[in-house]
């Protein structure tokens, strides 16, 4: 397989077999790397069309195909504006844009599963960044990022680093995807943690030569105590640092916000966002621990307990289980009239759990304790686009 496709790129190199041949995302994968192109009539300054014509013509696509064919010959009710294009299908079922005057190129579908995008930085030494960023739903390489150096004196694409090849996913059990810019020139980084309705957006910051992380944004999401009271609107308690803590060892972090000396910790329950711990001045954080199992079951050291009180002498236990919360416990007093005072505690459980999970968890032996030191990074709220 891998001499045939070989000898498929060799051909497709030397010839203009390219028109009727394309490569799957895997085979792309494989070679871009290998292989600079040549840019026919690039000269000093090419636009995106030019740049991403040789690529097609060195590393040939369907989908970047569509879009040639789209410059070629444009559908009927493509919209011209000078060096801007666009066509739009109804009910938004394809988008092909051609925008030469800010560098940019998609074919977007939410019913294909082929999709492509294609970016022009410059740079301060003349030469110029170019980005090709290809996505397929049913290729094993679903999304690819190629990119390259333009050399304006030898007219020709290098395959070079971006910013993606210094990226390291912070934790197992996260899902990431890119952005290139149609207006500006920030580079972003989607990174999908599997909090509800809550994803974190990595700016990078271009500033001629390289591209800097310059700030995080995250989107605003309600979040409620212990699974009780009203909802919260994370972005009115002003948060301006977060931290993520893979508390249980799932490979799954929880989400620390600091705001001023004050912090709280938030994870998933449920298909929501709710509190693990608080600890601030009427709420605070007792102690983290490990259960130790029943007799003869293994240690696995994935069930947590979060021990939290309060001021009125509420306890709260929340226990993490694979990554979120498995279900809260709050044990509170019950009040003797007659004594006049408060007497046992009265427990129950919030949410969901096997049926065997019970208040016994309160009572239930502890292991080793858990101590985090959350490493906090600045961030700004957003509002979630839909």
């Amino acid at each position: 397989m891998k001499r045939i496709v070989v000898l498929l790129l060799s051909v497709l190199i030397g010839s203009s077999a390219w028109a009727n041949i394309v490569m799957s995302n895997s085979e792309v994968s494989q070679y871009w790397r290998s292989k600079s192109i040549k840019v026919t009539d690039g000269g000093a300054t090419p636009d995106v069309m030019t740049l991403l014509k040789a690529f097609h013509q060195t590393l040939p696509t369907w989908v970047v195909g569509e879009v040639m064919k789209q410059e070629a010959q444009p559908a009927k009710g493509t919209r011209f504006d000078g060096n801007f294009s666009t066509y739009e299908e109804e009910e938004g079922l394809l988008d092909i844009i051609i925008d030469r005057r800010n560098g940019y190129v998609g074919y977007l579908s939410p019913t294909d599963v082929d999709q492509v995008t294609a970016c022009v930085w410059r740079k301060n030494n003349g030469h110029r960044i170019f980005a090709v960023s290809l996505y397929d739903q049913h290729d094993p390489v679903q999304n690819l990022l190629c990119w390259y150096d333009y050399d304006p004196q030898t007219q020709t694409l290098t395959p070079s680093k971006s910013p993606i090849d210094s990226y390291q996913k912070p934790f197992e059990r996260m899902e990431f995807s890119w952005t290139l810019p149609r207006k500006g020139t920030d580079f972003i980084i989607h990174e999908y943690y599997f909090f509800p309705d809550t994803d974190f957006t990595q700016v990078y910051s271009w500033d001629g030569e390289t591209f800097h992380r310059s700030k995080t944004l995250i989107d605003d999401f309600c979040f409620q105590y212990f699974g009780e009271g009203d909802w919260i609107k994370a972005g009115t308690q002003g948060f301006t640092q977060y931290a993520l803590v893979d508390i249980d060892h799932s490979g799954s972090p929880a989400l620390c916000l600091k705001n001023n000396d004050n912090w709280i910790v938030v994870n998933e329950f449920r298909g929501k966002m709710q509190t693990v711990t608080v600890c601030d001045e009427a709420t605070m954080l007792e102690s983290m621990y490990h259960v130790v199992p029943e007799a003869g079951k293994p240690w696995t050291e994935k069930d947590v307990v979060v021990y939290t009180s309060d001021f009125e002498h509420v306890h709260y236990y929340v226990v993490l289980q694979n990554g979120s919360i498995g279900y809260i416990i709050t044990s509170e007093p019950n009040y003797d009239e007659e004594e006049g005072r408060a007497t046992e505690y009265a427990s129950h459980k919030n949410g969901y759990g096997a049926k065997d999970e019970s208040i016994d968890i309160i009572h239930a032996d502890r292991g080793e304790d858990i101590f985090i030191k959350p490493q906090w990074k600045p961030f700004s709220f957003i509002e979630r686009e839909e």
